[in-house]
């Protein structure tokens, strides 16, 4: 049986900003999550880090529910691209 204080993975990201938007999100819905790897992520190195998001096993069935919820929705970066710059002339 596993132990629903042990920590996972709920997800990873490129920069420690996103990591902690996440948590903050996760901990205003009651869900207690941490980062790891902020320290790394930004080196450009060989094998560049990544910033991961942990949640208590017993949390994570509630904390994918919130990730999902603020998955930004499919095909936005395409949208993104066509939005006209602010500091286009």
């Amino acid at each position: 049986m596993s132990d629903p204080h042990e920590t996972v993975v709920i997800a990873r990201f490129p920069d420690e900003l996103s990591a902690l938007l996440l948590v903050a999100d996760l901990e205003a819905e009651g869900v207690k999550a941490m980062t790891i790897g902020g320290l790394t992520a930004q080196m450009r190195v060989e094998a560049p880090g990544l910033v991961s998001v942990l949640v208590r096993r017993g949390d994570l069935v509630r904390a994918e529910q919130i990730l999902a919820e603020r998955a930004p929705p499919e095909g936005w970066e395409d949208e993104a691209e066509r939005m006209p710059r602010e500091d286009a002339p």
